[in-house]
């Protein structure tokens, strides 16, 4: 993933040399089919058995790289190829994650806060290795990256499956497993409407879902239409500029997992602290719309990474705390789904703005919508005062 969230986006700006808004369609063309599949692969995600399920997922995602490494080598790739790619990518992101964020569920409750930054920070550091491999794309060849790519979700299907082995089953399980997997489209969507009640009826989850929105449009949006026309148009750097400003930017992400990791007890007020960690990300883009040196922006980046990572822990940590085993991979991709829902949005948004008005007026835009939204939330949301509440 840290490899493709560098060479999809540079594909487009700085191998194609597409426009901002071209850019934000692409990220549109990737996020988007999280709107439509992550809440039935939530459902299917409760049904399967996790192992098996993953590794045939990891698998599929050698479509999609095939095809591009096709494109690539016979020099067909175009703005439609990559269009084409985003959607298939991001289609089977809409099933891996429920199912991956699912596993979590094995944790101790008074631990969760612990697990959620364990796996988060084992999951930046590599995302961070695929950012300077990727950062390789003057040295190595697209092809190459495409193979390295390949070869890595290849091992990652066969190590799933054997530390999630299927469990030897009675007859009578097997008949029961048979009866699950034929159930009805009604069924499933009555069980599509249990994940949706556990946030009806809480109000502290459902503002936890609005602030999470608020931070795909916002913070992701941003994110990933900014991040590499900052390195092109504010520093006229290249792929080894943006996969270094990405790998900063996880090393602040990590950092914040590393802190957290070491908590014995989760913080009394984590909807606070997450509203905080949003306003600051917001004033964080106000400076690097300033444009500083190097120097300065380096360490923005990392406190950038910093409390996003934070915010991301928290809003993890709550919802797997209030949420029952049996009912995670659904719960997972409802929150999914509201930070997918922003996120393209926000990259389409982004994108447009940035053409209309500048890159640097966007990102001032940005910071004052995001003053905005915690100083409402910090005011009229209970999240503002929701406590680290455990369920059994």
């Amino acid at each position: 993933m840290g490899i493709h969230k560098v060479l999809y986006p540079w594909l487009v700006v700085g191998v194609l040399h597409e426009s901002p808004s071209r850019l934000g369609v692409a990220q549109l063309a990737l996020l988007l089919p999280n709107l439509l599949f992550i809440l039935p692969g939530g459902v299917v995600s409760d049904r399967s058995h996790r192992g098996t399920w993953l590794s045939l997922l990891f698998l599929l995602f050698l479509l999609p790289l095939g095809l591009l490494m096709v494109a690539v080598i016979s020099g067909e790739l175009s703005f439609t190829m990559l269009l084409l790619f985003g959607i298939t990518f991001g289609s089977l992101l809409a099933f891996v994650q429920p199912a991956r964020e699912s596993l979590l569920g094995y944790a101790a409750p008074e631990l969760m806060h612990q697990a959620v930054a364990k796996v988060m920070a084992t999951q930046f550091i590599a995302q961070g290795i695929g950012f300077l491999i990727a950062g390789q794309l003057g040295n190595l060849s697209l092809p190459e990256l495409l193979a390295i790519q390949i070869v890595i979700f290849v091992l990652s299907s066969i190590l799933i499956k054997r530390s999630h082995p299927l469990p030897k089953q009675q007859p009578e399980e097997l008949a029961e497993r048979g009866e699950v997997e034929t159930k009805s489209v009604k069924q499933t969507l009555l069980e599509l409407g249990d994940g949706l009640q556990l946030f009806r009826d809480d109000k502290g989850l459902i503002h936890l879902l609005l602030i999470v929105f608020a931070t795909g449009f916002l913070a992701f949006g941003v994110y990933l239409v900014g991040m590499p026309l900052i390195a092109r148009e504010f520093y006229n750097g290249g792929a080894e500029l943006y996969a270094a400003l990405q790998v900063v930017f996880s090393l602040g992400i990590v950092s914040a997992n590393l802190g957290v990791m070491k908590q014995a007890k989760l913080n009394a007020k984590p909807g606070r602290l997450m509203v905080v960690s949003f306003l600051l990300r917001g004033s964080l883009v106000g400076v690097i719309a300033l444009v500083p040196s190097l120097w300065l922006l380096f360490p923005v980046v990392y406190v950038w990474g910093f409390f996003s990572g934070l915010s991301m822990t928290l809003g993890r940590t709550i919802l797997h705390n209030q949420v029952s085993h049996a009912m995670r991979s659904r719960a997972a991709s409802v929150y999914q789904l509201c930070l997918l829902a922003g996120a393209p949005l926000g990259a389409w948004v982004c994108g447009l703005t940035i053409e209309r008005i500048g890159l640097s007026s966007a990102f001032v835009l940005i910071a004052g919508a995001t003053l905005l939204v915690s100083v409402l939330t910090a005011v009229f949301s209970p999240l503002w005062h929701l406590k680290a509440v455990r369920s059994a």
